[in-house]
């Protein structure tokens, strides 16, 4: 019940500061939700281990993009009884492939395991325009320059993509093979 509520009230005040009714929802009440998950990185952070922090938020998102949002299709199936697809209608359809080809860069991004400011400053960039000119084309547009930034990420990046996926495939196969990360020396123990 409080959630509704929040929700209502989130909504009714962005409508009086003029404020797009589906970037609240989408943005800001997610972000309220997810404050435990920035306090915890921060005090990581803060405590002087940001690699953590940074992970535990990253995994968050994993999470999110993923698992979430590939459960939506199954979820509405199950409650609808019906194995038709998600309808979605213009607006949810773009922001769908704008959250795809974000995720996508993302990914290209941490293939290296790391965070460049290049990088950070690319995602954060990128979100503050579609987030503050939501005009359809513009998301369109964004969707298509993180998709180019990613491929050029892959194919700059691909030995560190493949030393990962055999990392990954290592770890799967045999996880008391694998002690360390992809990217660091095993222990000698």
């Amino acid at each position: 019940a409080s959630a509704e509520h929040f929700a209502e009230g989130l909504v009714e005040s962005g409508t009086k500061l003029g404020i797009d009714e589906f970037l609240l929802v989408q943005w800001l009440a997610p972000l309220a939700s997810e404050s435990p998950e920035f306090l915890v990185a921060g005090i990581l952070a803060f405590r002087g281990r940001a690699a953590v922090g940074l992970a535990a938020l990253l995994s968050s998102k994993v999470n999110q993009w993923t698992l979430l949002v590939g459960s939506l299709p199954v979820a509405f199936g199950i409650s609808g009884e019906t194995l038709g697809g998600l309808p979605l209608d213009g607006r949810q359809s773009q922001e769908v492939f704008l959250t795809g080809a974000q995720s996508l860069f993302a990914v290209a991004v941490l293939v290296s395991l790391s965070l460049g400011r290049l990088e950070a400053l690319a995602l954060l960039g990128l979100f503050m325009i579609q987030f503050l000119i939501p005009i359809s084309e513009v998301r369109m547009a964004i969707a298509v320059i993180y998709v180019v930034l990613a491929l050029s990420l892959i194919v700059s990046r691909r030995r560190e993509a493949r030393r990962l996926i055999g990392w990954a495939r290592t770890a799967m196969r045999d996880p008391a093979a694998v002690e360390s990360g992809p990217g660091e020396e095993p222990s000698t123990g």
